[in-house]
């Protein structure tokens, strides 16, 4: 009944407002990257860095070209040693006014019982466009990213 008597405007804006916030609060699919996760680090501990850089998105290599992340990976792995186990230890989603990022932490295991840790991120953006990882952080003792 309110909504009939109040002036053109307000309702116009009522509306407007009840739609948007209806379009913020849209659920956004949750997805099981970890297929992905698994690719990405089985081409790592197979040494593949080439197969490795595929996963990678464009907007990564805007933070760092191509060419030196390919060399970073191949410096992390000739330090490392071989990977022998990959395992993910947490995920989590979050959505933010971007998108929904999902966020892998995982650790590695190399030869002579050495470890690292990883942490992998990838945005499904709210435009619709396809999921990119666009994040990878390596920590390891020693070896500085």
């Amino acid at each position: 009944m309110l909504f009939t008597i109040t002036k053109p405007s307000i309702r116009w804006l009522i509306l407007m407002l009840v739609l948007w916030s209806a379009g913020c609060n849209a659920p956004m699919p949750d997805l099981d990257l970890e297929p992905e996760v698994n690719k990405l680090f089985s081409s790592l501990q197979a040494k593949d860095v080439d197969a490795a850089l595929t996963f990678y998105s464009q907007d990564f290599y805007k933070g760092i070209p191509r060419e030196a992340w390919a060399l970073r990976l191949r410096q992390f792995l000739d330090f490392m040693g071989p990977i022998e186990a990959f395992k993910i230890r947490s995920r989590q989603a979050d959505t933010r006014y971007s998108g929904k990022f999902f966020i892998y932490q995982l650790e590695t295991r190399h030869e002579g019982d050495k470890k690292a840790r990883h942490i992998v991120t990838f945005i499904l953006p709210v435009d619709g466009s396809d999921v990119k990882l666009i994040g990878h952080k390596i920590t390891a003792k020693g070896f500085e990213q």
